[in-house]
């Protein structure tokens, strides 16, 4: 068997993920873990709309769905008085919801494809040290027996969490500090009027926060944050009366009936220095850690290994080494736009001052109520709004149509003679997608030509509906979508040397091509 030349440390849902995308790119990979099962208990509950969206790719979104529980939208509670509802159903995107969904079943999809793939995580085997040169990585391996395995690498990629052996052995250093609140949860069987049911319910009072979401017919998750009292033996074991009266605390009305699985923990939100060390990356819990509650850890470590592994993929097929500079430029800032929210939403919630609170509850409705608002903060939970417009990588040649290069490829409707469909329904496989608007035959053949690397489609004004023409235009153009599902290059026909020069760039060119027009 060939020694692999990319080796991910950690078979969590971000390592799974990278190790799904890069065998789909065509790449050798090998997936390593500490641990010697998938995860039992479910810390990480939520599944946003673009981690959907990614799953759909892969063929498990539909299974997700059917295992999960879609809730429709966030009710903060402050004093036992409602001061803001969010609702969901406008998230643009095929899946307007937040979906609960026990990480132990998210890892067990993305095992499952991941093994349907060719790739089967060893277990039980320990990155015992690594060394960097030049051309790639040195790591050593402890497997269960005690035995030593070397291995030389191109890339290792470390998917192994908040206490990242990776991270460690590379010297980058967490930064950031933590929020100053222990928190607990736990999986419950409730009874009472505000027992949840579609809406994730989050009650504060004088700094105490409760978070409660269903999770099944009969379980609701519940998360404590103690202002007023914070836990002092935080190994102590659970019970009744610690949630009941954290419960009764913050004024909700229902009775703990029976508790689950629980876990305690501490906040910390901290990001790495550095995303990329060499030829080594982190994704995932890895370089950024942050408080639970906003429902963003696991959903941001699939989308970083999603924007990571398409540019090892092209830069093996020659494409520049500023695609890997890229990943640490692009999802750090993601990192740190996360980091911000975690912290001031949790200060904001969790203020034991009596006069914040009244400014919070005073303010907070109206703002919050405002439209474009409403847009950011379902498009931030989604993860729908992240764009990467500002990025180094990406090229803009303007154009009709909302969409710009470093954009969310939306799933547009396709309306054919007699079918229907839509665009990532069309488009499923790992490469790059051209999309030619308008374009005639000999434009298409030139296109594909150009970019042989590439999935090349053709839409046409005809095929879109009103939400279509709107993002798209209907100027003749080629809109380049990268494997992760955001635009990489737009502009109109007479371009032709731009995209080529993209093309290079992005390994869509086996071969330099010429430069003129």
């Amino acid at each position: 068997m060939p020694v692999p030349s990319i080796l991910v440390v950690g078979a969590g849902p971000t390592g799974m993920t990278a190790a799904i995308e890069l065998k789909r790119a065509g790449l050798d990979v090998r997936v390593i873990d500490k641990r010697d099962h998938l995860s039992e208990h479910s810390q990480a509950l939520a599944l946003q709309a673009r981690t959907l969206e990614q799953f759909q790719r892969y063929g498990i979104a539909d299974e997700a769905i059917q295992r999960g529980r879609k809730l429709r939208g966030v009710r903060f509670f402050s004093e036992d008085k409602q001061i803001v509802s969010v609702t969901l159903d406008q998230i643009p995107s095929r899946y307007p919801y937040l979906l609960f969904l026990p990480q132990s079943e998210t890892e067990r999809l993305l095992n499952s494809c991941m093994e349907n793939l060719g790739v089967k995580a060893e277990r039980g085997v320990e990155l015992e040290a690594l060394a960097q040169h030049e051309r790639g990585v040195h790591a050593r391996l402890r497997h269960p027996d005690g035995g030593r395995e070397d291995l030389h690498l191109r890339w290792l990629i470390g998917c192994d969490g908040a206490h990242s052996t990776v991270r460690q052995k590379t010297g980058t250093q967490f930064e950031g500090s933590g929020a100053g609140l222990s928190f607990f949860l736990g999986d419950l069987e409730l009874e009472g009027p505000d027992v949840p049911e579609e809406f994730l319910r989050v009650h504060v009072h004088r700094g105490d926060v409760v978070f409660m979401g269903r999770i099944s017919d009969r379980m609701v998750r519940v998360i404590v944050a103690l202002h007023s009292e914070q836990r002092k033996d935080e190994h102590r074991a659970l019970n009744v009366d610690d949630f009941q009266q954290a419960i009764d605390r913050v004024g909700v009305r229902v009775k703990v009936v029976s508790v689950g699985w629980t876990s305690p923990f501490r906040v910390n939100d901290r990001q790495a220095r550095r995303y990329r060390i060499g030829n080594v990356f982190l994704p995932g819990d890895a370089p950024h850690h942050h408080s639970p509650v906003v429902a963003q850890g696991m959903n941001t470590g699939i989308q970083d290994a999603a924007n990571l592994a398409w540019k090892l993929a092209a830069t093996a097929r020659g494409g520049t080494d500023r695609l890997l500079n890229s990943y640490e430029e692009e999802r750090s800032e993601v990192g740190r736009a996360l980091l911000r929210f975690s912290e001031r939403g949790l200060k904001m919630a969790s203020t034991a001052n009596p006069l914040l609170e009244g400014i919070r509850n005073l303010l907070v409705p109206i703002v919050a109520n405002l439209k474009p608002v409403q847009r950011a903060l379902t498009g931030f939970i989604a993860e729908t709004a992240i764009e990467y417009r500002d990025s180094s990588i990406v090229r803009d040649f303007g154009g009709d149509g909302d969409l710009r290069a470093g954009d969310r490829m939306p799933d547009i409707v396709l309306m054919n003679p007699g079918d229907q469909t839509t665009l990532m329904r069309s488009w499923a496989d790992a490469r790059h997608l051209a999309l030619v608007v308008n374009g005639s035959h000999l434009e298409l053949a030139q296109i594909r030509q150009d970019l042989p690397e590439a999935e090349v489609m053709s839409i046409y004004t005809p095929q879109m509906d009103d939400e279509g023409i709107g993002l798209l235009g209907t100027r003749k153009k080629v809109i380049i979508v990268r494997p992760d599902g955001y635009i990489g290059f737009r502009g109109a026909m007479k371009y032709r040397t731009e995209w080529r020069r993209y093309a290079l760039q992005d390994g869509l060119a086996p071969v330099v091509v010429s430069m003129a027009a």
